[in-house]
């Protein structure tokens, strides 16, 4: 040990550093301890070797069972939950990403009334994923009028197409930390091509194009090649996506918002404003009421209702979703009170 010290600093003292040796041949070091190590079976070590060196590779390598004979059906429809709030404002949520999924984007959209009735649209891509960026082109397309690039998916670059019976309304677009994969690229798309805004929490970014191999074992070998690259020919930001909107609410409470919108979750609330015990079941005013007062010119927020509503509306406490419609409120105000 005093003469490594001692050769370590004579090295220093002459401006120098001892040469670092090359690191060993794996396949050499990897036989050696096949052929010599006790207490585990070769087929052990072969295992414990690759389950290591596919983690060190971080996701970009990955190995997955053979496809059964028959492809198993999502239990859960692409568009799992859709919803019409304050007479006006769809609301569809993506469960994930699949091969259909621009075509149920439609048909629940048309369900919903289509822009002879709605005002506005919020997309719910929060807990969403799914590997087929493809399908995510797709649906990004149902919202653009007009031809343009808007994916690079293995060498095959994918276009939105000029139509006249796209989607044409203000849109809110719902993200938080798992929206991943193909739901990701999904919202990027639509952010990028400006068909709405993002709100809720940064995505977990890392989307990757990945080219697959078939095994002698019949299992799946998926090799990344690649980032995603946009339309405008930017790669998808490694970080993930940055909402436009933030909303800072912990992950319990998002979950428990999400399978229900309007439930109370205790006066600490993120999101949620102070309410008192009396004011709880204040009516939450809707856009015709809302338009009504800015024409009369009175103070959409303080001036009387001409007749009381006979129904009580709810009042949303999901925070991300809450803030969705107030934009899109705001908007439909703006766009009605235009001479």
């Amino acid at each position: 040990m005093k003469n490594l010290l001692l050769a370590a600093s004579l090295a220093a003292s002459l401006g120098g550093a001892p040469a670092a040796s090359a690191p060993p041949k794996f396949q050499e070091v990897f036989e050696l301890v096949r052929t010599n190590l006790g207490g585990l079976t070769p087929a052990e070590i072969e295992s414990t070797a690759l389950d290591a060196f596919l983690r060190q590779l971080d996701g970009k390598v990955l190995i997955e069972e053979a496809a059964v004979s028959v492809p198993a059906t999502p239990t859960v429809p692409a568009v799992s939950k859709s919803a019409v709030f304050d007479g006006i404002h769809g609301y569809l949520r993506i469960s994930h990403v699949g091969p259909k999924l621009d075509e149920a984007v439609s048909a629940e959209f048309a369900k919903l009334g289509g822009t002879d009735k709605l005002l506005g649209l919020i997309l719910d891509l929060r807990y969403a994923t799914g590997p087929d960026q493809k399908a995510a082109a797709r649906t990004a397309d149902r919202f653009l009028a007009t031809e343009r690039v808007l994916l690079t998916v293995g060498g095959e670059t994918l276009r939105a197409t000029a139509k006249t019976n796209s989607i044409q309304l203000p849109t809110a677009i719902l993200v938080n930390r798992h929206t991943s994969g193909a739901a990701e690229v999904l919202a990027a798309l639509l952010r990028q091509n400006q068909v709405g805004l993002l709100i809720g929490t940064g995505t977990p970014g890392g989307v990757l194009q990945f080219k697959d191999f078939t095994l002698s074992t019949g299992q799946r070998l998926r090799i990344a090649i690649g980032g995603t690259k946009l339309g405008d020919g930017q790669a998808m930001p490694s970080t993930g996506l940055r909402p436009d909107i933030a909303i800072i609410v912990g992950p319990e409470e998002e979950r428990a918002f999400y399978a229900e919108p309007y439930r109370r979750l205790g006066a600490s609330t993120v999101g949620s404003s102070a309410v008192n015990k009396g004011q709880e079941s204040a009516v939450r005013l809707n856009e015709a009421e809302l338009i009504r007062r800015m024409k009369e010119g009175q103070n959409p927020e303080t001036a009387p209702p001409a007749t009381a509503p006979s129904v009580t509306t709810p009042q949303v406490r999901d925070p991300a979703l809450a803030r969705a419609l107030d934009l899109l409120k705001g908007l439909s105000v703006v766009r009605a009170a235009k001479p």
